[in-house]
């Protein structure tokens, strides 16, 4: 038998549980506001970079800026991997953590070397339970963001693939589609891949995301004297357009993970209601049939009371 003191107890501890969900839902919903913002004024900026050197490597016979050209061969790939630092955000780092497993398993399987950069508390911890080795481990960027952090990763990235220590850096975050929706998404960031084609079969299974440019679309395009050369010109824009391509990225995970808590605290605070409501009626039902043993008990007492004293009645 269920004791209405042990159920009341419970429905006490789940009401404080709500409690803390449904504040981290407010808070969640209140700084999505700003986070969409940010990431909707990020975009187009972005896609006009894009846009801007595309035009410029077909518009011109200057040859593809370093950071452009592919490398020889192949032989070192970079993977960085955007996760969370804190917990409480439904499926947000399973799902990211599965697309990291995925990339290094299909890059060791063409017997390439992996170069894992994690980004965020739970990727770090998740990797080093499963005894995989990373290479460097960025904490405290994914609540927010800034322009200077993608800087700094960017500038590391750049220095990296200048030098030949990795042939190609691709990084795998969750892209925003809406409060409800998160993608995870894999991008290569360098080299810059202007003109390569990706099968849909591969964006099917791993969500490559690269700039697809069809050449015919360009060959109207009038021939322009840039001053200075469109060489320098690209060789100046496109570290810019990889600090912000990063800063977009960051961006993206941020408001997906603020999205994704926010939906996983809204569920969890529907669930504690529902779970209070069940409670109520099972302490209902538990107080009304204590109640019930209690008047048998005194019933049966009373009557038990009434025959002693008959008893002692006739004996005299």
């Amino acid at each position: 038998m269920e004791y209405a003191r042990e159920i009341k107890k419970r429905i006490d501890n789940i009401t404080g549980t709500r409690k803390i969900t449904k504040t981290m839902e407010m808070i969640a919903s209140s700084r999505i506001i700003k986070a969409k913002q940010r990431i909707f004024e990020t975009r187009p900026f972005i896609e006009k970079m894009e846009e801007f050197i595309k035009n410029i490597a077909f518009s011109t016979e200057a040859s593809y800026d370093r950071l452009m050209k592919p490398h020889e061969s192949e032989k070192v790939v970079l993977v960085m991997g955007i996760t969370s630092d804190r917990g409480l955000c439904g499926g947000y780092n399973a799902r990211i953590i599965k697309v990291i497993e995925n990339q290094v398993k299909r890059i060791n399987d063409q017997e390439k070397e992996v170069v894992l950069y994690i980004t965020g508390t739970k990727g770090k911890n998740y990797f080093k339970y499963r005894g995989v080795k990373m290479a460097k481990v960025y904490e405290h960027l994914s609540d927010h963001p800034k322009f200077f952090d993608a800087r700094e990763v960017s500038r590391e990235f750049i220095s990296k693939f200048v030098v030949g220590e990795v042939d190609k850096i691709i990084v795998c975050y969750t892209k925003f589609i809406s409060t409800i929706e998160h993608k995870p998404t894999v991008q290569q960031i360098l080299p810059i891949p202007v003109i390569e084609n990706v099968g849909q079969e591969e964006k099917k299974m791993y969500g490559v995301k690269k700039m697809h440019v069809d050449s015919s679309a360009y060959n109207t395009v009038p021939v322009f004297i840039f001053e200075p050369s469109s060489q320098e010109l690209l060789r100046g824009l496109i570290p810019e357009y990889i600090f912000t391509m990063v800063y977009g990225i960051l961006l993206e995970s941020c408001v997906s993970e603020i999205g994704a808590r926010m939906i996983g605290m809204k569920n969890a605070s529907d669930n504690a209601e529902e779970m209070i409501k069940d409670l109520t009626t099972r302490y209902h039902k538990a107080r009304q049939q204590q109640i019930t043993t209690e008047i048998i008990e005194i019933i049966s007492g009373a009557e038990a009371f009434r025959e002693r004293k008959g008893e002692y009645l006739n004996y005299d």
